[in-house]
């Protein structure tokens, strides 16, 4: 292993949200949304323009005639809320189910982003995927490999096979899609990274990087 970066888990980047929705094959759109404290405030008052405790934006989808709203709670940091009018133990299985639905589709996005730099480079490369982890091998034999798995808020990138400080910057996409800004990030290296790259497939494939 060349390294292993740990780190938590946040919805931070617009447009990986945007993505992972379209995954789920659900259409979006961007609006100005009121949060009510109760639902006298939401049905009656807001009738009277009372416009809430809260305003915030939000982008917004619907599936199996569940809305979603994927609220921007600070600069960089989005939160998934779901509402449907009757909710019932089933609804809310189902709610849950779109939570870890949604979740799955944005790490994938961020996994996207790292195949799409190695295919751009012409190395082969091929996705392995599992529950809660997604396993890249790339190379002319498939013989390095970046795994990202994420149990709960925490997510967890491994680099495998590669030599040179590579290693790290192979992992960028991931960092800026699924952590915030300013979260930190625990790392472990081992003492490839100090090598010199002298493999000329990890040197072509640098350069996308």
């Amino acid at each position: 292993m060349s390294h292993c970066t740990k780190f938590n888990f946040t919805y931070s980047d617009e447009e990986a949200i945007v993505r992972a929705f379209r995954k789920m094959d659900v259409q979006t759109s961007s609006e100005l949304i009121t949060e009510y404290k109760n639902d006298f405030q939401k049905k009656i008052l807001s009738h009277f323009g009372y416009m809430g405790s809260k305003q915030m934006r939000a982008i917004c989808g619907c599936k199996n005639g569940i809305n979603m709203f994927m609220c921007k709670i600070e600069e960089n940091r989005y939160e998934l809320v779901c509402e449907h009018p009757n909710i019932t133990p089933q609804i809310q299985d189902q709610m849950n189910n779109l939570g870890v639905e949604f979740q799955q589709a944005y790490v994938e996005v961020a996994v996207d982003a790292v195949v799409k730099r190695l295919e751009n480079s012409g190395t082969p490369t091929q996705v392995t995927k599992m529950e809660h982890k997604y396993t890249i091998n790339f190379g002319p034999s498939l013989e390095y490999q970046v795994v990202v798995s994420y149990d709960d808020n925490v997510v967890k990138e491994e680099v495998f096979g590669v030599k040179g400080n590579f290693c790290t910057a192979l992992t960028e996409d991931i960092e800026n899609i699924l952590s915030h800004p300013e979260a930190e990030l625990v790392s472990e290296f081992k003492t490839e990274i100090d090598m010199v790259v002298e493999d000329q497939v990890l040197q072509v494939i640098s350069l996308e990087f």
